[in-house]
C-alpha cells in the first residue's frame, strides 16, 4: 500500500513538472494554436456591383418595408427600390397635415436601387392610417408609390 501511495504520487509530480515545461517551451517557441490565422485569414465574400439601368430604362419604385404599425413620438422609416441613381422625393401626411420632418428630404438611391427614410411620428398625429407617398425620377421617367402607415396610441 505504501508503495502504491509513492508511486502515485511521484506520478503526480512529474505530471505536473512535464505540463510545466510543455508551457515553458510553447511559449518560448511562439506556438500558437491553429484556429487563431484561421479567423484572420477569412475574406467575406463581396457582392458584384451592379450596372447603371439603360438610359431608356422605364422608371419603377416598390415599397420594400415599412414600419408600422407605430405610435405617436417614435421613430419609423420605409425603403424603397428603384432605379440606380433615380431621384426621389417623399411626403408623409397626417390627418391632411404634411408632415415637416427634417429625415424626409429628397435623396438619391444607392448601387443596388435602395433608399431609406427614417422620420418621427408627429406627436400631433391622429391615430389612423397614413400615407406615405414617393415620387421617383430617373432620365425624366417618373414612378410614384405609396406604403400605408399605421399610427397607434
Amino acid at each position: 500500500m505504501r508503495r502504491t501511495l509513492i508511486s502515485i504520487a511521484v506520478l503526480l509530480v512529474l505530471l505536473v513538472c512535464g505540463a510545466t515545461g510543455y508551457v515553458f517551451y510553447s511559449d518560448r517557441t511562439g506556438a500558437k494554436p491553429a484556429t487563431s490565422n484561421a479567423l484572420t485569414s477569412y475574406k467575406a465574400p463581396s457582392l458584384p456591383k451592379p450596372s447603371s439601368p439603360n438610359p431608356n430604362a422605364a422608371e419603377g419604385a416598390a415599397v420594400d418595408a415599412i414600419d408600422s404599425p407605430v405610435s405617436v413620438g417614435q421613430n419609423t422609416s420605409i425603403t424603397i427600390q428603384t432605379n440606380r441613381g433615380s431621384t426621389c422625393t417623399i411626403s408623409v401626411t397626417y390627418n391632411g397635415v404634411a408632415s415637416k420632418d427634417s429625415g424626409l428630404g429628397p435623396k438619391k438611391a444607392d448601387d443596388y436601387g435602395t433608399i431609406t427614410w427614417s422620420w418621427t411620428v408627429d406627436k400631433t398625429a391622429a391615430i389612423g392610417t397614413w400615407p406615405v407617398k414617393v415620387t421617383c425620377a430617373y432620365n425624366g421617367r417618373t414612378a410614384f408609390v405609396q406604403g400605408d402607415l399605421q399610427v397607434t396610441k
